[in-house]
């Protein structure tokens, strides 16, 4: 009997709390960062450090293996493998927001260090001054009519959550 082993249960049963937990270590290896609740941020974090810890030593075939059942994917196997060759690995979490409607405390999860691919180049000056031209553009009002009284709308405006609400339903 083990006393004082602690598990998150997350409010599941073990299939869908084990499915969760791979899922969401799949996500975070291909997108780089994952979006979630605290609980869960907590959770993936060790899942995660563990298994970056396992593949340091991936030249094993068997630990290899491993890492292929939890993944799925040979791709991610590979592309995990080199992210632990990095010097500065690890993950980190940040809170971010209350999600609006049933006010979770909401982080993100992102793997240190991981180098992301681009798909635009930068040419030269004359590209980033027509960027510059084009947002200035885009950010002026658009709606013209507020239930047809002829207002115009700003849709710039931007609202910042500074404050926790402070009914459950988020109003």
């Amino acid at each position: 009997m083990y006393k004082g082993v602690k598990k998150a249960k997350l409010g599941m049963k073990r299939s869908h709390r084990v499915s969760l937990r791979r899922n969401l270590l799949r996500s975070l290896l291909q997108r780089g960062s994952v979006e979630t609740t605290t609980p869960k941020a907590k959770v993936l974090k060790k899942d995660a450090d563990s298994l970056v810890q396992k593949a340091k030593r991936a030249d094993e075939i068997m630990i290899r293996r491993e890492i292929e059942t939890i993944l799925g994917k040979k791709e991610l196997v590979k592309k995990l493998v080199e992210y632990s060759k990095n010097e500065k690995t690890g993950v980190s979490i940040l809170k971010i927001r209350f999600r609006d409607g049933d006010n979770a405390e909401m982080s993100k999860v992102s793997l240190m260090g991981l180098v992301k691919k681009t798909g635009k180049k930068v040419q030269g000056k004359k590209d980033d001054k027509e960027d510059v031209k084009k947002t200035t553009a885009s950010e002026k009002p658009k709606k013209t009519g507020v239930f047809g009284q002829g207002k115009k709308v700003d849709t710039t405006a931007v609202m910042k959550h500074s404050e926790r609400s402070r009914t459950r339903s988020g109003l």
